[in-house]
């Protein structure tokens, strides 16, 4: 079944119920996609950050320590890794986004425009 959307002399815009029920379950998808990559990566990013934070305001002196014999500290180690750790889940989001997600946008757009 086609439907007529707009009509000219020049153009007509018209859509079949199948092409709107393929981009609906592409779209979804995508979605279902996008949420799988999404939750994950928030928990490892804002879990770690909190667990930070807390050890800062309810036992500032564990940070204050300083490792063997030099001057580096507990704090100073543990945020330079929680700094390599959120460069690491961006990287991973990067990947992730490109592996899965443009491969369902591509198809989408395509699907659009038939």
């Amino acid at each position: 079944m086609e439907i007529k959307l707009w009509a000219t002399n020049k153009v007509t815009l018209s859509v079949s119920i199948a092409s709107i029920k393929n981009t609906q379950k592409i779209f979804s998808d995508l979605q279902r996609a996008r949420r799988k990559i999404i939750l994950p990566l928030i928990l490892l990013t804002v879990v770690p950050y909190f667990c930070f934070i807390w050890i800062i305001a309810f036992n500032p002196t564990f940070f204050g320590q300083l490792i063997g014999r030099g001057s580096l500290s507990i704090g100073i180690v543990l945020g330079f890794l929680l700094i390599l750790h959120i460069f690491l889940i961006t990287f991973l989001y990067a990947y992730l986004v490109n592996k899965k997600l443009e491969p369902l946008v591509s198809k989408l757009i395509k699907a659009k425009q038939v």
